[in-house]
């Protein structure tokens, strides 16, 4: 066979084998693209999935493992006036009919008839009872506005804590009783508290009601075993699951072809796949309030209650669509765009000046910046990684937080670009109006 890269070719025929070796190579090439780009999607949908059910699955970790958590999310329900009501209206019909507070003004009338009162004396027992219902709603209603229900209110959730593992597991705790799709709650501890400050204001009468133990159906969902099950999944993840998604979308940004676009689809993914969760959520929310279980008394009361209890899911769906936004928009930034070109070249102008005035202030910051110029770019990607591990971490990181970590990262980053331009006398690698992520 002869050799290729010989002589024997004509002008005519290596100029033609050329074009045939670049055509080869541009076909494999864009097939190589096409396959990393399928491997980055890949990874990066399930990044998106992961990522969210992550948030999903640290809500319900912290919410059943940490006290402190749980109490916190419970306790504006001890001063909201439609649990307050709820809650007093229950506990008067437990001492009206506990202290039979029917036989005794019966009995009281009868004997007063007895006696030569009014035969119709006793049509007076129904008002009277009636009255004593009112009076004792008022008074319970008051004393549930105390700081100190507030701080029994904030003491027994404390330690009926463990049934809320009981209501997403199944089982029997001290306060509450999960069985098949129905949650119970004993206030019998709110009835004694009710009870005892009944007779310290002088109404000995309501001394003689025993502590009892007052079962009280919070939920009934059919949906409770399937909830269950799902729990106990996201709860043994809640540790390592929004590790796993972190490395799986660095992963697919990493494998992309063009970086930069890889974080673009990464947040789009992410995004939207956050949306349809936050949707499914407060659409679960709607359906289950408005068609709530006949044993339910107080629409008004359940309607906090779910409210309060999944307030700090939504704010963290909502959070993590606010971090997909902003690395978006930081992504476009750094692309080619004319937009993108026209901001990072107004920020160069600015961070230019800066460096300029910071040379003639001290030698030290000339110093700095030689220094860290050889790792400028390994520095840029470790702020922006220990600032998302560092909000990943913390409990219940809200928009506000986001947005007050977003302000220290972007300082962080504008600071270490002036001193690098300081210490060289120039533009970090890139060069101006160019792309920071490739």
């Amino acid at each position: 066979m002869a050799d290729l890269n010989d002589g024997s070719l004509s002008p005519d025929e290596r100029a033609e084998l050329e074009r045939l070796r670049a055509e080869a190579h541009g076909h494999s090439g864009r097939a190589g693209r096409t396959w990393r780009w399928v491997g980055a999607t890949a990874l990066l949908l399930v990044g998106a999935i992961l990522g969210t059910l992550a948030v999903v699955a640290v809500y319900v970790r912290s919410e059943v493992l940490d006290t402190d958590t749980y109490v916190e999310t419970v306790a504006p329900l001890g001063s909201d006036p439609a649990v307050r009501d709820a809650i007093a209206a229950r506990l008067t019909d437990e001492i009206i009919v506990r202290s039979d507070i029917q036989k005794l003004a019966t009995d009281l009338a009868t004997r007063l008839e007895a006696q030569g009162a009014p035969e119709r004396i006793s049509d007076l027992v129904g008002p009277l009872v009636g009255g004593v219902r009112s009076f004792l709603n008022g008074r319970i209603v008051a004393l549930m506005s105390t700081p100190r229900f507030q701080t029994e209110w904030q003491n027994i959730n404390r330690v009926a804590h463990t049934g809320v593992v009981t209501i997403l597991t199944g089982g029997e705790g001290e306060f509450l009783t999960s069985e098949g799709n129905t949650v119970t709650v004993d206030v019998g501890k709110l009835l004694t508290l009710v009870k005892e400050q009944l007779v310290a204001d002088g109404l000995e009468i309501f001394g003689r009601i025993p502590d009892v133990s007052i079962q009280y159906p919070l939920i009934t969902s059919d949906e409770l075993p399937t909830i269950r099950t799902y729990t106990r999944l996201l709860d043994s993840a809640g540790t390592w699951l929004p590790w796993v998604a972190l490395a799986l979308l660095l992963g697919g940004v990493i494998l992309a072809p063009n970086r930069r676009r890889g974080v673009v689809v990464a947040m789009v993914l992410l995004g939207v796949v956050t949306a349809l969760t936050l949707f499914g959520v407060t659409s679960v929310r709607s359906y289950y309030l408005d068609n709530l279980p006949p044993e339910v008394r107080s629409p008004q009361a359940a309607s906090v209650v779910v409210n309060t209890m999944l307030r700090f899911l939504i704010s963290s769906l909502q959070t993590l669509l606010v971090v997909t936004v902003i690395f978006l928009i930081g992504a476009l930034l750094a692309g080619p765009g004319a937009a993108a070109v026209g901001v990072r070249r107004v920020l160069n102008a600015g961070m230019d000046a800066a460096a300029r005035g910071l040379r003639h202030v001290s030698g030290w910051f000339r110093t700095a910046g030689r220094v860290l110029a050889p790792a400028y770019h390994p520095i840029r990607v470790a702020i922006v990684l220990v600032a998302l591990a560092a909000f990943i971490a913390a409990n219940r990181p809200g928009v506000p937080a986001l947005l007050w970590t977003t302000v220290v990262v972007v300082l962080l980053l504008a600071l270490l670009e002036i001193l690098v331009r300081t210490g060289t006398r120039g533009e970090p690698p890139g060069g101006v109006g160019q792309p920071a992520i490739r």
